[in-house]
């Protein structure tokens, strides 16, 4: 699930519990991740061929 997902799953974030927004929290930083870690392998594909 993404955090997208979540907060269109679970409504108002004024309704949430601290449990809710700590786990949307988590999505969006492992989300952030993944998106580093996809520009890191595809700078390693461009440069690749170079090496």
């Amino acid at each position: 699930m993404t955090a997208t997902e979540f907060r269109q799953t679970h409504g108002d974030p004024t309704t949430w519990t601290t449990a809710d927004h700590e786990t949307y929290d988590n999505l969006r930083t492992n989300e952030a991740h993944l998106n580093v870690q996809a520009a890191a392998d595809r700078l390693r594909e461009l440069l690749a061929p170079a090496a």
